[in-house]
Parts: C-alpha cells; structure tokens; sequence
C-alpha cells in the first residue's frame, strides 16, 4: 500500500474552531449581571435605535419594550441558544446544525440587537464596530461550511499539482465561490471605507470625542490606550479619518489584485490595532460587552483568505526493498514510501 502524508495544516478547522470559541464566549458574556437586568433592554438595546430611520427605530424599540418585562428569563435563554451553537460548533457531529442555528441568530441580532451596525445613523465606523460583528459571525459561518467528503479532499491535496509547493486559502476550499467571498471582503471594508468620509465621522473633533468617550467605564489600560490616542490625533483628526478611509478601501480592493496577501494581512493588522486600541476587544472587561466587536472577527474572515504556501510531499521509496517469491503467485513486492521532508 502506498502511503503519502500530506503537511498540510487543516487551517479550515482551525478556524472554525476560533468561530465556536467565539460564539461560547459571546454565551458567556451574556451571563453578567448587568444583562439580566432590564436596564439591558432599555438602554443597551433600547440605544441602538437612536438616530435610526424610523423602519428601524420603530421595530427595535418594540422588541425591547416586549423583551423588558422578563428580560432575566429572556436573556437567560440569549444565553443559552449561543453557548449552544459555540459548543456545537465545536463538535464535528453537530457542526452544521449549529452553523444553521446561527445564522438565523445571527439574522435577529443583526437586526433587533445591533440595528444594522448603525450603518443608518450617519455617524458608524469600521472603529465603532460597522457593519455590526454579528454579521460577520454569518459571513465566516457560510465561507467555513464543512463540505461534503472534506477530509478525503484533504488527503488528496498536494496531489492535484505538479508544483512542489502549491498556495492553498481557506476561502479557496469554500462550499462559496471564492469570488464572492471576495466580494464579500471587498463590500465591508469598502462601505466602512465610505462612511468614514461621512462629515459626522471625518469633521474636526469627531475622532477625538469618539477615543475618548470610549475610555469611559474601560479599566485603566484600555481607558489609557484610548486618551493617549486621542492626544496623539488632537491636531490631526480630520487628516487621520480621511486616510482611515482611503486605507480601508484599498484594502478592500486590492484583495482582487495579483498580490492579495500584502492587502489581505494589513487588513488583519488593521483589524486587531483597531480591536484593541479602539475597540477595547468589545468593552468585554466593562461589564457590559456582549461580544468582542467588529474587529476580532474581521482578523478572522482576513485568516480565511491569507493564501498560505503548502509544501507537497514527494513519495521516496527506501533504500531497501523487499521482494519474496511465493511459487506459482508470482511475486510480491513491498514497498515503503517515506515523506521526502
């Protein structure tokens, strides 16, 4: 029997593993106190609809006036549905049971929890978290859909070419086009992009009153990290926003050019710079954090399309073969093959 081991990493699992953990979190910090309180409904989800055209007003308004009465049984159960689906997530047997759980979860939250990322209220940011986390929680659920006979697939890799070394995505071994995932990268940088020329997002003061209005109620790292910046942009708002927004465009674009991974890892730093320095990972130290926010999950979908160099193993056949003549069979002949790495 001929064996060949590929080296492959299988990065697919892996990041659906990081998705799980993700969602589990998100489970766990709907268990905070403060969650289970009906200032939750009121004034977290209640909040959201400020400033929003009234389709949306109107609509995440009513939900939270229904959902105050009994917020504690239903953020119990909030809970629950994405400790569930992390868990889930987790385990290959229930992976797309889970998978499909969320996405209509992710439908609810994006709506009713995160009014559209803000993206109607005129002054939302790739920095405050548009076009809303949750939708990318969807996004990376559909490109990381197991497929069908996926581990025999696996085996077969570096097999399927002459190249030596052969470049391999995460996005390429997608159930979706890869052009659309493409696209998909391509719409939410680009809209983030696009926003950030707004006059309420690039005018004097306007990225300066946003660092420092997020230091307050973050501990004393993440508060300092947010008015240091500030006084870093004190003078230079305005300019900073506009190449903000140029940056984020070509990001977006350039994952269609020949060199997509110098344009796909800049925005994976951008990403984790903007989650931690601006972001503060979702205010999940304040108590009141729901999920890590936008920034984590775009480094994630960016894992997803970094083209990775895989080496192919090449079938050596050892020094010492054996052959034993067995009559009127004829001979038999085994053969050991070593990965030539």
């Amino acid at each position: 029997m001929i064996q060949i081991r590929t080296d492959k990493l299988d990065y697919k699992s892996i990041a659906l593993k990081i998705l799980g953990v993700i969602w589990f979190a998100d489970g766990l910090l709907q268990l905070q106190p403060y969650m289970f309180s009906k200032k939750f409904a009121t004034d977290m989800l209640a909040g959201t609809a400020q400033g929003q055209p009234h389709f949306v007003e109107s609509t995440v308004t009513g939900i939270a006036n229904f959902l105050t009465p009994h917020i504690a049984i239903w953020n119990a159960l909030f809970a629950i549905i994405q400790l569930a689906i992390g868990l889930g997530i987790l385990y290959k047997r229930t992976v797309k049971l889970s998978l499909l759980v969320s996405f209509a979860w992710v439908f609810g939250v994006w709506w009713f929890g995160e009014a559209f990322g803000q993206v109607f209220s005129g002054n939302a940011t790739l920095l405050t978290g548009a076009p809303g986390a949750v939708l990318l929680y969807g996004l990376i659920g559909l490109i990381l859909w197991p497929r069908t006979n996926e581990h025999i697939e696996s085996e077969r890799f570096g097999q399927e070419s002459d190249s030596p070394n052969k470049m391999f995505s995460i996005s390429s071994q997608s159930v979706l086009n890869e052009m659309a995932i493409k696209l998909m990268w391509m719409l939410v940088w680009v809209i983030d992009g696009v926003l950030q020329f707004l006059p309420s997002n690039s005018g004097k003061g306007d990225l300066v009153n946003l660092l420092q209005n997020q230091a307050g109620g973050e501990p004393g790292f993440f508060a300092f990290m947010n008015n240091h910046l500030a006084s870093l942009v004190q003078n230079h708002g305005v300019q900073v926003a506009i190449a903000m927004g140029i940056l984020e465009i070509i990001i977006g674009v350039g994952v269609f050019l020949k060199r997509q991974n110098y344009f796909v890892i800049t925005g994976l730093i951008f990403s984790l710079v903007v989650w931690i320095g601006v972001q503060d990972m979702g205010g999940i130290f304040t108590g009141q954090g729901t999920d890590p926010n936008l920034g984590l999950l775009l480094a994630l979908f960016a894992f997803c399309l970094i083209s990775f160099k895989v080496q192919r193993p090449e079938a050596t056949v050892d020094n010492t073969v054996n052959l034993e003549a067995t009559g009127q069979r004829g001979l038999a002949g085994k053969i050991s093959f070593k990965n030539a790495n």
